[in-house]
């Protein structure tokens, strides 16, 4: 059965479209693996027009806001500027929240109408309360995902090395704190990484291409080094990593056919591969390649996947379905003229947050709407959160997190975190309302535009909370 976490994908492909992944100058490490402060880096400050939160934040928290880091809660206390020497993006705690690890890239030249992000993009990392700052990675190393280790301070990361030759220029590593690498494979294009659930191995996905065709394959390395384990390949089709089953015996991967990032744009297969060497079988026909839209049940018996094709967000009856690797997919009862994304399981493994948003109206088949900042607001705001069991009967909307809730995360105290007005709200175990604890993000404001995909916007790179299950998978955008 799949397992997917809190990895980190940036830059790759679509992603990279969604502005989801600096060289950055950097003083000589103290002895002994010493951090160093970066200059000016932990002024306390308050993110642009935010609030402070009217509570203590429970764990740790970080976000960005309007192109800026900022740590919220636990030693942070805050909220804390970060000062970084370039855009931040995807930030993602380590297994026992002393670490935060970032990818920063260059900012835009001056001037420039379309402003991406620009590669490279370089790990920083971050302690909890925000005064050490410091490079992790090689500045020769273009990062392209990375993801913490389930139970120890090491990272895995995929990595593009530009003046490498094409048939090694991705790599696949580990990193610690101090900022020690270990290289475990080289090869033409990667994608992943993910950690197996006991943090022993590694799995990731290998691109070759050659002779006007690709070749893919899924490959499962050991932390310490070794040679690979090919668990399956397509001659044809680049594999996609999604993440492992729970029980560390299989993976989930996208089927890109061909290769084809015009038709991936548009949803792909999602298979399921045995590491003893049985064929793969596909377990959702198709579905888009967002990280957050695959999410396991904590007790490792099911998952969570919105299906529906088409790359405009709320077209192709985008749906809830959950899925069991031994079985198939059972879907959450949805009535017409609504889509349901952004799924997240409680700690219990109980139920279901997800939520639901119009397909009807101007977002209809014939609809009008397009994919401007006001396009996307006036959508987000039909949006409402919703509750299923686990295995999705009984759906029911949860009032207490109010109108235009988006990409709800539980916490392990039971309390959800979610997007709303381009704000972080928190609905409190028991609570009948939400708080309001920072904002606005500017998701939707200037620069940041720009990194919407027809109506996607990735709020998931935005926020990392501490409280947040962080089980060991390869995520996407």
């Amino acid at each position: 059965m799949p397992n997917v976490d809190s990895g980190v994908r940036v830059a790759l492909g679509m992603a990279a479209a969604l502005a989801l992944a600096a060289t950055a100058g950097c003083g000589a490490s103290a002895a002994g693996g010493g951090q160093h402060r970066a200059p000016g880096a932990a002024a306390p400050a308050r993110p642009p027009a935010a609030a402070r939160p009217p509570r203590q934040v429970p764990g740790e928290l970080a976000f960005v806001a309007h192109g800026k880091l900022y740590v919220l809660g636990g030693p942070a206390r805050g909220p804390r500027h970060v000062a970084l020497p370039g855009i931040p993006a995807a930030p993602a705690w380590s297994a026992d929240s002393r670490w935060l690890a970032v990818s920063v890239s260059n900012p835009p030249p001056a001037g420039q109408p379309y402003p991406y992000r620009q590669a490279p993009a370089r790990l920083w990392l971050v302690s909890a309360a925000g005064t050490v700052v410091r490079p992790l990675t090689p500045a020769s190393w273009q990062v392209d995902g990375f993801a913490w280790a389930p139970h120890a301070d090491e990272l895995a990361v995929a990595a593009y090395l530009p003046r490498a030759p094409q048939a090694s220029s991705a790599l696949a590593a580990t990193v610690t704190p101090a900022g020690k690498p270990r290289i475990l494979l080289a090869g033409g294009w990667l994608t992943g990484p993910a950690w197996s659930p006991d943090g022993t191995r590694i799995a990731a996905g290998i691109g070759t291409f050659a002779g006007g065709h690709w070749h893919g394959e899924l490959d499962v390395l050991g932390a310490g080094g070794g040679p690979p384990a090919v668990v399956t390949s397509a001659a044809q089709d680049v594999l996609e990593l999604a993440g492992w089953w729970p029980d560390g015996d299989g993976l989930l991967y996208w089927r890109d056919l061909g290769g084809s990032a015009s038709l991936a744009a548009d949803g792909l297969p999602l298979d399921s591969v045995p590491l003893g060497g049985h064929p793969p079988r596909t377990l959702v026909r198709t579905m888009l390649a967002h990280g957050s839209w695959l999410a396991p049940s904590p007790l490792g018996n099911a998952f969570a996947a919105v299906v529906g094709g088409d790359r405009v967000i709320w077209s192709g009856g985008k749906r809830l379905v959950v899925c069991s690797a031994a079985g198939g997919c059972s879907p959450v009862a949805q009535p017409a003229g609504v889509v349901s994304v952004d799924p997240s399981w409680s700690p219990d493994g109980t139920r279901i947050a997800f939520a639901r948003l119009s397909a009807a109206g101007p977002f209809g088949p014939n609809g009008r709407a397009g994919f401007s900042a006001d396009w996307i607001t006036r959508w987000e705001a039909t949006s409402r959160l919703w509750i299923a069991g686990a295995g999705g009967s009984g759906a029911r909307p949860l009032a207490g997190a109010g109108p235009g809730a988006v990409d709800p995360v539980w916490g392990s105290d039971g309390s959800l975190l979610f997007v709303r007005d381009d704000s972080l709200w928190l609905l409190s175990a028991g609570a009948s309302a939400a708080q309001r604890l920072t904002g606005p993000l500017g998701a939707l404001g200037g620069a940041a535009s720009y990194g919407t995909y027809y109506g996607y916007v990735p709020y998931p790179q935005l926020f990392a909370w501490a409280l947040a299950p962080r089980p060991a998978t390869a995520a996407r955008a």
